[in-house]
């Protein structure tokens, strides 16, 4: 069996090192005023990448990739970067597909 490598952490921006992003400090200002919980995972963007063989029938659910994208904090910067890849499973719709990244940055269920 292969071992997974995922989730993939991308915690420093690769231009300045910042370790901070934009949508992370404004949720941070958010929980010290008690409005949001602390402890959630935030990215500014959410892009869902179906992970379906077409050669295959599809089940219930699909593998699906997620990818969180925010921007850098360092105000030298302000570069959009990958903060986090991770692999799971989401219900299949028959209907149209969502709009990539637009989740306005909150998560479906399974993903943090």
């Amino acid at each position: 069996m292969v071992e997974s490598r995922f989730p993939m952490l991308f915690e420093k921006c690769p231009y300045y090192g910042s370790t901070e992003t934009i949508t992370q400090l404004a949720w941070a200002e958010e929980a010290e005023k008690g409005r949001v919980n602390k402890d959630t995972s935030v990215a500014a963007e959410h892009i869902q990448t179906p992970l379906i063989d077409p050669k295959k029938p599809i089940g219930i659910s699909a593998g699906i990739l997620m990818l969180h994208i925010d921007w850098c904090a360092n105000t030298e910067c302000g570069r959009r970067r990958l903060t986090k890849a991770e692999v799971g499973a989401a219900p299949v719709s028959m209907g149209p597909p969502p709009r990539q990244g637009s989740s306005g940055g909150f998560m479906p269920k399974g993903f943090g």
